[in-house]
């Protein structure tokens, strides 16, 4: 129930957790809101898989990711990198759009958007990969001295660069092509040596304390420009403590800033007078920007150390100095104040913006051999929801669905008259900025601004107050805010059954020896309550806004080129003083650089069958008509088809039907069904315990008539719902140990079905039976791994931010010569810990390293594998050497040879260290005619150079066919190689195991290992226990659980660890846990 009011010190706290929240945030605009604060990108990211109806999460978004989009939150992440979306983040990964042969049947991961997700990008789709919310809020450990806000290319990681590798040249093999990229050079001018010179300060505005929208203005005011030595131009502010100038001041320094002599004096509260203190940095930190200079034309023998990295930080700051006092700054995208944007309903609008960041790259590729180094901006489209700048009585009205009748509202149970529903709904407005307005209000007053601290749960008719008598210096008397404003303002309320809202300034009088004589929260009606510009939705975007959202952000590459250098006329790079100033000049030009195409592989099917990864003139998409899947396993064992209805009709008829064409259909690529079939129906309730218990009786039944138990169990959904898809896989995963596969009712019970949802849907039936789609030709199998190879991938999601629940870590193994089939394991990671910790590595893994073992052996004796491949996801280039520190020496140990049984006496294991990166904003545009219909890359494409770390070793890489959209190619970074593959092998390997990922028929952006741990990390939240034993009844989730949210590594709480997948250990069945049950 909602507080009547919130004491000054609730008050306190609750402005202290949103200062805390916004850490990130620049603009003043921004500080009503708690929360990431992160730009939707919207391209294409695989990881999100619509076929079977699998549905992605997301929220915010980059334009950019759409082609692969999966949709993090405002995280819809729609980023990415399909993680939770970070709520009212810009887009930056938004979900992809479903394959054309996707099935949105048999939901295999039902749509929910998280909030706290960045929206992934909208901008690409690609075939059989669906929205995913890329959002991820890692609490990311820092190097030293580095500023997290640059998009720095991993080699510009110090402590000793030990987090990278050396580029051990470029690749050869495939057809080159032109590309151009949505980045600039940016040439540096090498300033006059006696300017070369700038010095840190430590900067504390008020009592250090104060707002960070205050911190913002007094910053930016004129008022402090006109007394800085040398002229505001001269001077460079963090927004937080920090300051560089080349002015040397050897002392403090104090300033006192009038702010009702700024020209838009922004009325409300703030002192008249503000003090600001500058101070020289206790080390007497000195950046010289000659450094950066020497370093890219490769002069004085200058290398990239902690000088050269303190000058890149610097440029940083230059180049968001200007933006982020212009526009609305959510980490590196500005967004235009004031703007309409398009509606997403409910209140909230989609605006768009442009981001921008700074890098060091290697050169063009002319440039080899010859020390080429450049600086480059990135720069690509953004999207953001905001509240539209509404009165609140229009926006309750659209959160409640109510219409043009806000009256009708009913915020409050008949039975007992509590909040319900609306009235939460209505609470999203808090944090938000606003304004009053009502007749006979003075100019100033319309111009103060407020922000709401709580939506009370007391009407305008109900709220009662004693006002000040500031004649007789005593309260009045007791007086509802109805008879106050007609009273006091003659304004007469015209809703004044809605709740009213409470700001998060107090009136408090005092007498002359200053105590005080009265407090009381200032409150307001909420139809006099206007939203100020650019406030951010904080909250996560539903299914239907964040559809919107996607299609608005979608846009081929010809169309989001255009939208981009509109953008650009915010930034006017020409006309920025400080670029000017500090000697950048940024080319308008695109980068066009030297990229080369892959050819694909050929496919091996059923008996010999073959064929080549294009069908209609697509490359990089199959079919599989007339043909059979590579390898099947007889379904001898009993199976069961349980149909949920949400009626008392019968859909046995229907059920027959569909069974009897899923077995034709199953046969037709090669399967066999020689099993019994028992189907069941019942009546889904609000009560999903019931769900549970029905499932086990329906498995035992089974077993005691067929004397078997199933082997895999098929569910009939009536419609969407997570809690319910959630309690399915944890009762079949962890109670009874058996495969389940979710279908949709409207898919199955549809009369005209397309070729496209039998054989998604037998995609994941046959993997999930043992076997495989299909299967890359290899002339020699030395082409991919010279050794006994295994595949580990690993990935790491989290929660929304300010949910209490844990992380969790997925891990997976190949389990065959070739890469076809995985076996994964996933636990919890503590809270919002990214790093997996050696005791989930080794328990994740111990199993699945024994049973690859018994699989590939020789000579009927079990070795361990020669050459290992790591490839992780989420890791963001600041954690690069930790990841080497921790993850890979817990591998390392686990792979000794005390670990690797008495029959192995041979030479260690080797490791190859991948991170796969898809949350970042670089795309092609193809310039010749080796391009697809919608101008994307081929499948293939491979950039090299221009946008790639001069220090490390790199690539991004284009394996799969963008639906719609623009395609958002994945970031591999290489950070160790023991075995020395040669870069024409692995790059080779990179690309076409991106055709083996089992569910689908059509190539991936990611590589499987990666994938595959992302959708076994998403399937982890069915097995916490709390899906098993706390869930009230009628309600399909858990309580949350662990503390409160945070940043940091260092919890020492620990949540509690997963269900363990159930193993009867009866000798005839064979454990889930060695076969895909995360597909």
């Amino acid at each position: 129930m909602a507080p009547e009011t919130l004491s000054r010190k609730e008050l306190r706290k609750a402005k202290k957790a949103g200062q805390s929240n916004n850490s990130t945030t620049t603009d003043h605009h921004a500080t009503a809101f708690e929360g990431p604060s992160q730009p939707l990108d919207v391209s294409a990211d695989p990881r999100r898989e619509s076929s079977s109806g699998g549905q992605a999460k997301s929220s915010t978004v980059h334009s950019s990711s759409l082609a692969n989009t999966p949709a993090h939150p405002p995280t819809l992440h729609l980023p990415m990198r399909s993680q939770p979306s970070r709520a009212g983040a810009p887009f930056e990964d938004v979900a992809e759009a479903p394959s054309r042969n996707a099935v949105p049947s048999s939901a295999e991961g039902p749509y929910k958007a998280e909030a706290g997700d960045p929206a992934a990008d909208p901008s690409e789709a690609s075939a059989n990969e669906s929205p995913k919310d890329l959002g991820k809020d890692y609490g990311r450990a820092h190097a030293p001295a580095l500023n997290k806000r640059v998009d720095w290319g991993g080699g510009a990681y110090e402590s000793g660069l030990t987090a990278l590798m050396e580029r051990p040249g470029s690749g050869t093999w495939g057809d080159e092509v032109k590309l151009k990229l949505n980045s600039h050079y940016v040439n540096l001018v090498r300033p006059k040596e006696k300017q070369e010179k700038f010095h840190q300060y430590n900067v504390r505005v008020g009592n250090g304390n104060e707002k960070r929208g205050l911190v913002k203005t007094v910053l930016e005011s004129q008022g402090l420009g006109n007394q800085l030595p040398g002229g505001r131009v001269n001077w460079l502010f963090d927004g937080n403590e920090q300051a560089w100038s080349k002015h040397d001041i050897q002392t403090e320094r104090r300033f006192e800033i009038d702010l009702s002599l700024e020209p838009e004096r922004a009325v409300g509260g703030r002192p008249d007078k503000v003090f600001v203190m500058i101070k020289p940095a206790s080390t007497r930190v000195h950046v010289n920007l000659g450094n950066i200079y020497d370093y890219l034309n490769d002069r004085n023998r200058c290398v990239l150390g902690a000088d050269v990295i303190k000058a890149i930080n610097l440029l940083d700051h230059v180049l968001r100095q200007r933006p982020s006092e212009q526009f609305t700054t959510i980490k590196r995208s500005y967004f235009n104040r004031g703007v309409n944007g398009h509606d997403l309903h409910k209140g909230v609008e989609a605006v768009h913006g442009i981001y921008q960041s700074i890098r060091l790259a290697k050169g063009p590729k002319q440039s080899e051999g010859k020390g080429g180094l450049r600086m480059v901006t990135n720069v690509d489209v953004s999207y953001a929801p905001f509240w539209h700048m509404w009165n609140f009585n229009k926006i309750v009205a659209e959160l409640t669905a109510s219409g043009e009748n806000v009256d009708s509202v009913v915020w409050r149970e008949k039975s007992n008259h509590n909040p319900n529903g609306n009235f939460d709904l209505m609470r999203r407005l808090k944090d938000s900025g606003f304004t009053v307005e009502y007749k006979n209000m003075s100019d100033e007053a319309k111009r103060r601004k407020w922000k709401v601290a709580a939506i009370l749960d007391k009407s305008a008719r109900e709220y009662k107050f004693r006002p000040w008598d500031d004649t007789n210096k005593r309260l009045g008397q007791e007086i509802t805010i109805l008879e106050y404003y007609l009273t006091k303002y003659q304004v007469h309320l015209d809703h004044p059954d809605l709740p009213v809202v409470q700001t998060t300034k107090m009136i408090t009088k005092h007498n002359k020896d200053g105590k005080v004589l009265f407090e009381s929260p200032i409150v307001f009606p909420m139809e006099l309550c206007i939203m100020q510009p650019n406030q951010r939705y904080l909250k996560a975007l539903d299914r239907e806004q964040t559809k919107i959202m996607v299609d608005h952000a979608i846009q081929p590459p010809q169309k989001r080129l255009k939208r981009l250098k509109d953008s650009l006329s915010m930034l006017s790079w020409h006309e920025d003083q400080y670029l000017s100033h500090y000697g950048l000049k940024i080319s308008p030009d695109q980068i066009e650089t030297d990229a080369r195409i892959l050819l694909p592989p050929t496919l091996q099917l059923r008996n010999g069958s073959k064929l080549t990864p294009e069908a209609n003139g697509k490359k990089g998409t199959w079919n599989l008509t007339g043909r059979q899947f590579i390898s099947t396993k007889a379904l001898r064992a009993p199976w069961g088809v349980m149909v949920l209805t949400d009626s008392s009709e019968s859909k046995r008829n229907q059920t027959n039907k569909f069974v009897d064409l899923l077995k034709e259909e199953y046969v037709k690529l090669g399967g066999e069904i020689d099993s019994e079939l028992d189907i069941s129906e019942k009546r889904l309730t609000e009560n999903l315990a019931d769900l549970a218990k029905n499932i086990e009786l329906f498995y035992h039944d089974i077993h005691h008539r067929r004397g078997k138990r199933p082997q895999i169990l098929l569910f009939i959904l009536p419609k969407d719902s997570s809690d319910v898809y959630l309690r399915i896989k944890n009762t079949c995963d962890c109670q009874l140990g058996v495969y389940s596969q979710c279908v949709q009712a409207r898919n199955a019970f549809k009369e005209s079905r397309q070729y496209g949802f039998f054989c998604n849907l037998l995609m994941k039936f046959n993997a999930k039976l043992g076997g495989a789609t299909n299967r890359i030709v290899l002339s020699r199998p030395e082409d991919h791994f010279p050794d006994r190879t295994m595949i580990i991938g690993a990935d790491v999601s989290h929660p929304a931010p300010g949910s209490q629940a844990p992380s969790y870590a997925a891990m997976t193994v190949s389990m065959d010569s070739t890469a076809m089939r995985y076996a994964a394991a996933v636990q919890t990671n503590g809270f919002r810990k990214e790093m997996i910790s050696s005791r989930n590595i080794t328990t994740c893994l111990t199993p699945l390293i024994k049973r690859w073992k018994e699989l590939n052996k020789r000579l009927d004796k079990e070795y361990p594998p020669e050459h290992v491949y790591y490839f992780r996801d989420g890791v963001s280039e600041d954690q690069f050497k930790i990841l080497l520190d921790t993850e890979v020496a817990s591998l390392k140990r686990l792979f000794s040879f005390k670990n690797m049984g008495k029959t192995w006496t041979g030479a260690p294991v080797k490791f190859t260290v991948v991170v796969a990166e898809k949350r970042h904003h670089i795309r092609f545009f193809p310039q010749g005619p080796l391009k697809d219909e919608n101008e994307n890359p081929l499948p293939g494409t491979i950039v090299e150079h221009d946008v790639t770390d001069p220090n490390g070793n790199d690539i991004y890489l284009c394996s799969h066919r963008a639906l719609q959209g623009t395609a958002r190619p994945t970031h591999y970074i290489m950070l160790l190689d023991e075995r020395k593959i040669p870069v024409k092998i692995f790059q080779r390997m990179l690309y076409e195991q991106c055709y083996q990922y089992i569910r689908s028929t059509t190539a991936v952006s990611l590589h499987p290992a990666v994938y595959y741990a992302h959708l076994a990390s998403k399937r982890a939240q069915a097995h916490d226990s709390l899906y098993a034993v706390d869930w009230p009844e009628g309600k399909g989730k858990g309580k949350e659980k662990g503390p409160a949210a945070s940043s940091s590594d260092d919890s020492s709480e620990e949540p509690a660890p997963l269900l363990p997948l159930k193993d009867w250990e009866d000798g005839q069945t064979e454990w889930i846990g060695y076969g895909m049950w995360f597909i």
